[in-house]
């Protein structure tokens, strides 16, 4: 009797099992970003929309896009909320075959302007104890490590770039969010920038976040002809752990068909005290 590993790291594959009593340990898929593409390169129909506050796009995923199986519906909405909050509901609901799923919202925040620079000023708090430590592809390794003593603790309020000289390019790591009020929304983070007197609040009902500091954006051109630069925004995108269908252990991605999924984030702008 031989254990054996298989990882596939690019491209596809078929598989048939013949038990004979063994135990067939998981097949370890990639997943990274949704594939090549993602839902960020297709077109979405606009299905609704109301009184200019609220906005729904959909898109129908086939089964086999980007190696997913099933048919998927999916939906988003981006909505304004009174005089200073943003909702946005990412929705999804497999049609024919359980299918992983875990969307994210991949936009960038800078609370000075678009054009004010970096973020590395910016402070930050953000309510997780513990992170999921990635390898050198930035591919979770499976641990869940607590961030104490370490330059991923933000439980305390500091500035994002203070740390900077203690990791290999800025910050790219899901933390584990701290749920403290069980049953409710819960806080994941609060970004100021004290020039503006900008101030972000961001609740979610998913259990981790990405905290991303755009360390790979290399002078993209923007909005009026500004070029952002490498630390030009950061992203908070609210998730369920990524490789979570490689580790047994993590909240799961699997959705079953007729079940819905839900990513609703909350973005809050209060003043600045």
């Amino acid at each position: 009797n031989e254990d054996g590993i298989y990882e596939l790291r690019k491209g596809d594959f078929s598989i048939k099992v013949t038990n004979f009593g063994a135990t067939l340990l998981p097949v370890v898929l990639p997943d990274k970003n949704g594939g090549p593409e993602g839902f960020s390169e297709v077109v979405w129909d606009v299905a609704r929309r109301h009184n200019d506050k609220h906005i729904t796009f959909t898109y129908n995923s086939f089964d086999g896009e980007e190696g997913f199986p099933g048919d998927v519906s999916v939906s988003v909405t981006y909505m304004i909320v009174q005089a200073n909050k943003i909702a946005v509901r990412m929705w999804a609901k497999p049609l024919n075959k359980p299918t992983p799923v875990n969307l994210a919202l991949h936009a960038y925040w800078n609370l000075g302007r678009h054009n004010s620079g970096d973020i590395l000023s910016h402070t930050i708090q953000l309510f997780g104890s513990e992170v999921t430590p990635v390898d050198e592809e930035l591919i979770p390794t499976g641990e869940i490590v607590n961030v104490k003593d370490t330059p991923y603790d933000s439980l305390q309020a500091r500035e994002i770039g203070s740390m900077f000289n203690q990791l290999p390019d800025g910050y790219d790591i899901n933390y584990v969010l701290d749920d403290l009020n069980p049953g409710h929304f819960m806080k994941v983070a609060v970004v100021q920038e004290s020039v503006s007197g900008r101030k972000l609040e961001l609740w979610t009902n998913q259990p981790g976040v990405q905290f991303y500091t755009s360390n790979m954006l290399d002078n993209v051109k923007g909005k009026g002809g500004c070029v952002y630069a490498k630390h030009a925004g950061i992203c908070l995108e609210t998730q369920v752990f990524p490789d979570a269908v490689n580790h047994p252990y993590f909240p799961s991605q699997i959705v079953d068909p007729g079940k819905i999924y839900q990513n609703i984030m909350i973005y809050r702008f209060p003043a600045h005290q």
